[in-house]
């Protein structure tokens, strides 16, 4: 009798257990067809493919298709855009681009160079702040008057030393990355500030000048050389968003540009 139970049992429990695993897979199914569908949605509203959108990304950076390791494109939105997310590899290189697959714009741009330790050298910077930024506007075929404001700080990154790169040309933000005893370029991202907006903004009642000024005399000893600052428009306010490098300390800072009030304040050892 007892043998009967288990066998009873038994089957009650693979009974179970199968309707369980049809459950899940009914579930998955679903998800696997809304996911198609929000997929299928999306590229009905792209006006580019995904073999244009990566096609756009290696033109731009001047690379063959053949000579690519492996690549990815994904499609989704981006802060209400629709955006191709292009990514790939070719020799020590990696590129990610975001692409607007409405319009084929290339929205940002990110090429980063995987270091060999063994070209870097742990040593005083060989290049100048002046040649780091010269090499980082030829890198983007520009010259220094095409641009709006730039700064260059020299920084140790995994105990080598680095030259970080900032500039601006509108709305086009870069950053660079340079190995100061090289000049060889380590990293450089491209973005388009969509929120950006110049020192002569609509609604902005306080001025670049008032704002740095506001934010040095939280830094006692700073001067205006030592502040990066710009204009720009966060949840509907006009904010001054920008950073003050001095003594050894990076204060990171935003002030609201219609009360000048200091609504975020950040500091950290420039090393750290």
């Amino acid at each position: 009798m007892r043998n009967k139970k288990v066998r009873v049992l038994a089957g009650t429990l693979a009974a179970i257990t199968a309707v369980t695993l049809a459950q899940a897979s009914i579930v998955a199914a679903e998800e696997r067809g809304r996911t198609s569908k929000y997929l299928q949605m999306l590229q009905e509203e792209a006006e580019y493919t995904q073999e244009e959108a990566l096609e756009i990304a290696l033109t731009d950076a001047g690379i063959d298709e053949k000579d690519v390791a492996r690549s990815r494109v994904e499609l989704d939105y981006d802060d209400r855009t629709l955006v191709y997310d292009v990514e790939f590899y070719t020799g020590d290189e990696e590129y990610d681009y975001e692409i607007d697959a409405k319009t084929g714009d290339i929205l940002s741009v990110d090429r980063e160079i995987e270091r060999d330790f063994r070209d870097l050298r742990n040593s005083d910077a060989e290049y100048t702040k002046e040649e780091a930024l010269e090499i980082a506007l030829e890198d983007a075929e520009l010259k220094e008057e095409d641009i709006d404001k730039s700064r260059v700080e020299l920084d140790r990154d995994d105990g080598f030393l680095t030259y970080n790169v900032e500039f601006y040309v509108g709305n086009e933000e870069y950053d660079y990355e340079i190995d100061a005893s090289t000049g060889r370029i380590l990293d450089v991202d491209y973005e388009i500030e969509n929120d950006f907006i110049n020192a002569e903004g609509e609604g902005a009642v306080i001025s670049e000048a008032e704002a740095e000024e506001i934010a040095l005399e939280n830094v006692p000893g700073a001067s205006s050389e030592d502040v990066f600052i710009k204009l720009e428009r966060d949840d509907g306010h006009l904010i001054y968003e920008g950073d003050i490098l001095y003594d050894g300390m990076e204060y990171e800072f935003e002030i609201n540009a219609e009360s000048g009030m200091i609504i975020s304040w950040e500091s950290e050892s420039e090393w750290d």
